[in-house]
């Protein structure tokens, strides 16, 4: 498959991701990736996301717009760890990790998704109570 140029950003959801986030699907493997999928993630103010994690991918964010509070769980329960988001930042959610974040600004929280293997669908993620 010959990818098209370049891949436009839709303006409406094009799903619900099961942490709650809207997801705007860039890259994925309808759109000829093969080892990487590539989403825009957003979290209205006031709003957070479910507690979730990963069964087989690792994912990193890219911070676009807005603030938040990031927050992540090892594996094991161990430790939590948590940092204020903000423009310009980049995390790393390794496979299994739980996480969330919550929209701590006026406007909305906006970062892209890069999941690698390919993002597989829904039931990739466990969503923690």
């Amino acid at each position: 498959m010959e990818p098209e140029l370049p891949y436009r950003r839709a303006e409406i959801p094009d799903v619900i991701a099961p942490d709650g986030a809207e997801i705007r699907v860039l890259v994925d493997q309808a759109r000829g990736a093969t080892r990487l999928s590539l989403a825009e993630a957003l979290v209205k103010p006031g709003e957070r996301t479910a507690c979730v994690s990963h069964r087989t991918i690792e994912e990193a964010w890219y911070i676009v717009a807005g603030m938040g509070r990031f927050h992540r769980l090892s594996p094991d329960g161990s430790g939590e760890e948590a940092a204020e988001v903000r423009p310009g930042d980049a995390l790393l959610i390794p496979t299994g990790y739980r996480f969330w974040v919550e929209n701590t600004g006026d406007n909305d929280l906006i970062f892209l998704c890069c999941d690698a293997p390919a993002w597989p669908g829904h039931d990739e993620a466990i969503v923690w109570s």
